[in-house]
């Protein structure tokens, strides 16, 4: 609300007869409380030296809000993982600690993929100390021996092993106890132009009652960005 007053202000003018003349100027009053000034904080200040700091060392990507979807539960997020897969036409890549050696489903859902496909190409990429633990019997690795034999140069099956362990070490150390050297513990889910950061690995258990974070992002921007730490 704005209040008028008029107020006579007297005026000075310099003429010859040297009379005093008075007029009538408006001026504003508002009855809005003042703006208030933005409170310093120092750690406002601290935040911004932080952000400052990493958007010098690593990339930021500038993406909507809408390209980001959360998905709820275990159930949700490996049947979104199926449909994605099954939908797949150019790439698929798949980081990640083990693929359970149960999930002959999960397996079947990439080779269906890559038989109705012909142009779709497949990456995995698993650790090697967890993805052979049960060698001699059925394993990570002998599940996705299949991908290679009946789609060769189109699957690409990748293990990492730590260079931590070595010699006489990786000889005597017993397994699953050997892994508490190192292991490659990445999570991502790439297929197409969408990616999903996850914690889960793929198997039964974070399948069905696992609970852990899943978002699904759809930028082919993101997607590549991880795309190239899975490859590198």
């Amino acid at each position: 609300m704005i209040l008028h007053r008029l107020r006579l202000r007297t005026i000075r003018l310099r003429y010859p007869s040297r009379k005093i003349i008075t007029r009538p100027q408006r001026q504003h009053y508002s009855t809005a409380p003042p703006p208030i000034a933005p409170q310093w904080s120092p750690n406002i200040s601290c935040l911004a030296g932080v952000t400052s700091q990493l958007d010098r060392s690593v990339p930021r990507i500038d993406i909507r809000a809408d390209q980001i979807e959360i998905l709820e539960g275990p159930n949700e997020f490996y049947e979104t993982l199926k449909q994605k897969i099954r939908a797949a036409k150019q790439r698929i890549y798949l980081s990640t600690l083990y693929i359970g050696k149960s999930e002959h489903e999960f397996v079947a859902t990439i080779h269906e993929a890559l038989t109705n496909e012909p142009g779709l190409n497949v990456s995995i990429l698993t650790d090697a100390l967890r993805g052979t633990r049960e060698d001699p019997e059925p394993s990570c690795a002998s599940l996705l021996a299949s991908l290679l034999v009946d789609f060769p140069g189109r699957v690409e099956i990748r293990m990492y092993h730590t260079p931590n362990l070595t010699g006489l070490r990786k000889r005597f150390i017993p397994k699953r106890i050997n892994e508490g050297w190192g292991l490659q513990h990445i999570k991502l889910y790439g297929i197409d132009d969408e990616v999903i950061l996850s914690g889960a690995n793929l198997s039964s258990d974070y399948f069905t009652n696992r609970q852990d974070r899943y978002h699904l992002f759809s930028s082919r921007r993101v997607t590549d960005y991880f795309s190239r730490i899975h490859h590198a």
